[in-house]
């Protein structure tokens, strides 16, 4: 290990605890959660959206 730095307290610097010590866990109950699977599903529905226009419009030029 360079410099004699000893890997437990290289290793999370700059990581902090949560409250009370523990490590919040991941999942639904997470903060914000609804807010990035609804802007997902948007983001999903417009590049599918689009998608499918430019094979149409591949298919079918005369009518663009």
């Amino acid at each position: 290990m360079a410099r004699g730095w000893r890997l437990s307290s290289y290793v999370g610097r700059g990581v902090h605890r949560a409250h009370r010590g523990g490590v919040r866990a991941a999942g639904a109950g997470s903060a914000r959660g609804g807010e990035v699977v609804t802007a997902n599903l948007i983001g999903l529905v417009l590049a599918v959206g689009v998608a499918l226009y430019l094979v149409v419009a591949l298919l079918f030029p005369e009518r663009f």
